[in-house]
């Protein structure tokens, strides 16, 4: 309905505008304020006065008279320049045949400039199995994926193996303590039951007086590691493009040239020994050592996927929110747009079984793994309460409501209302026999499911293309909550049919289950 108010008022002032203008002028909003009578509203007229220096009034009403003449809508003028929209009834309920007849709910969100993107999510440490802690990203991730998939974009998904670095020689030194004290003494090591599974499996392949610094041990063992990885990942559908191993930066110097390249246009200060990048606030890309910092390795990584791609989306966890700057700043001064790189920075999600909060530390060894959780609470309740919350906002998930089967848990909630419109549409015969009467549906529920109906477009707009799919999770949930009050206030199979409400059910429906697949959820025909 937005749209179409849209394209109104731009077709009104053509012969004033350039059409190219006004895409990005006119604005028309939902109105909120019960002491007006009116469904939308707009501020065009305002935002055109100081540029066709006129009126805003005198523009308004110009717009309102050209538009006074369109089918089911009343328009009029309020200080100091809006123009407020009024929608007929019979022309709101017109969109449950525009929902029933559309083919693709989702054309709305194409774009006319598909772009090679390229989205990196989870990339935890090879240092263990995932947790219930690498859950939000994970799933956000394949999501935001799937948005811009949907939109026409070539994406990529990548997951960056961090195989080079401090992190595995502890992890190896933890398997290496394991075989021959068969204890755990550091809280600097790395512990827990698959270290000890690991262990074992190393000493029988290997034996227990092995090298240590073998190549073949690191290989399999990090072979252990990532097959454990990928447990949750094929239990939860989501598939990546590409594995990126961080020691293939080393195998191809792309390190080293990014330090050469720096060291060439003067951009690096050696300082204590340390090779540093010449910043605001210098970081450090060579230890006096002579190791790498995972600051030189992550600018070579990023420099790769700058190269290859038109955009590229980070998923990294709050925790690294100062890391951004950073990263930024040294592609910066490597010569790259950082507008093409868009880093999304997600919140902790907390996770609680009977009131208490579960722990999240793969260093300890005190951790629930993701495959776990997922096996207790399943895919769909998963993909849908990890995704309730804005990214930026913390998320507490609460494990004893995901596996109950009543309206408290909003997953069940809403595939119940797409399973039971099932059962009222399995009970109706020749629906397409009778024609719907866009002016017969009056009662107040229907009038709520109509308002949600008509907001789907832009629901759609909001979550889809700004990659914000807590929107669509809520938008479900409230048309669900819709749908039950009116199930609950009416009756549907009744010896006289009301096949007006059977055809709005059947597109409440149709939206359930394009929300639904949209966020790799199960639309149930019967529970």
């Amino acid at each position: 309905m937005k749209d179409s108010l849209k394209k109104l008022i731009i077709e009104s002032l053509k012969d004033d505008l350039e059409v190219s203008e006004l895409l990005d002028l006119v604005e028309v909003q939902q109105s909120t304020t019960k002491h007006i009578k009116a469904d939308y509203f707009s501020n065009i007229a305002m935002k055109l006065a100081k540029k066709l220096n006129k009126d805003p009034i005198d523009i308004a009403d110009k717009i309102v008279a050209k538009l006074q003449s369109s089918e089911g809508l009343i328009c009029e003028v309020a200080q100091p320049g809006y123009i407020n929209f009024l929608i007929e009834e019979s022309q709101k309920n017109h969109i449950i045949i525009d929902i029933l007849d559309s083919e693709d709910l989702l054309t709305i969100c194409k774009t006319k400039k598909p772009k090679k993107i390229n989205v990196e999510f989870i990339s935890a440490n090879p240092t263990g199995p995932l947790h219930v802690g690498h859950g939000r990203g994970a799933i956000y991730g394949n999501i935001i994926a799937k948005f811009l998939q949907i939109q026409g974009h070539n994406v990529v998904k990548e997951y960056y193996v961090n195989d080079f670095g401090n992190q595995i020689k502890k992890l190896l030194e933890s398997i290496f303590l394991c075989i021959n004290d068969n204890q755990y003494k550091s809280d600097d090591l790395y512990q827990g039951d698959y270290i000890k599974t690991i262990a074992t499996d190393v000493e029988k392949k290997f034996g227990k007086n092995f090298n240590k610094d073998t190549k073949k041990i690191k290989k399999y063992v990090l072979e252990k590691i990532m097959r454990l990885i990928q447990i949750p990942l094929k239990g939860l559908n989501i598939v990546f493009d590409n594995w990126f191993y961080e020691t293939s930066l080393f195998e191809n110097n792309l390190v080293i040239n990014i330090i050469n390249k720096l060291n060439e246009s003067n951009q690096t200060v050696e300082s204590e020994g340390a090779i540093m990048l010449k910043a605001d606030e210098p970081r450090v890309l060579i230890k006096s050592n002579g190791e790498y910092t995972y600051f030189a390795t992550d600018l070579a990584y990023h420099v790769q996927k700058m190269k290859n791609f038109d955009t590229v989306i980070n998923i990294w966890g709050a925790d690294h929110h100062g890391y951004t700057p950073r990263i930024k700043a040294g592609l910066k001064i490597l010569g790259y747009d950082v507008k093409n790189l868009d880093i999304h920075l997600i919140q902790f999600a907390n996770l609680y079984r009977r009131g208490k909060k579960i722990s999240m530390s793969t260093r300890k060894g005190d951790f629930v793994e993701l495959e776990t959780l997922r096996k207790e609470i399943g895919n769909d309740a998963m993909n849908f309460f990890y995704l309730t919350k804005n990214k930026d906002q913390h998320l507490d998930f609460d494990l004893d409501v995901a596996v109950k089967e009543n309206k408290n848990n909003p997953v069940y909630y809403i595939q119940y209302a797409h399973a039971r419109i099932e059962k009222i549409l399995n009970k109706i015969d020749g629906l397409n026999n009778y024609k719907f009467n866009p002016n017969a549906l009056n009662h107040q529920n229907e009038k709520d499911i109509i308002s949600q109906l008509n907001n789907f477009n832009e629901i759609c707009k909001n979550s889809i293309i700004k990659l914000q799919p807590h929107i669509m999770a809520n938008y479900l949930h409230k048309l669900a909550q819709d749908f039950h009050s009116y199930y609950a206030n009416v009756k549907f199979l009744t010896e006289k049919i009301d096949y007006n409400k059977i055809y709005l059910v059947k597109a409440v429906q149709k939206v359930l289950k394009c929300g639904l697949d949209l966020l790799n959820i199960k639309a149930p025909k019967e529970m």
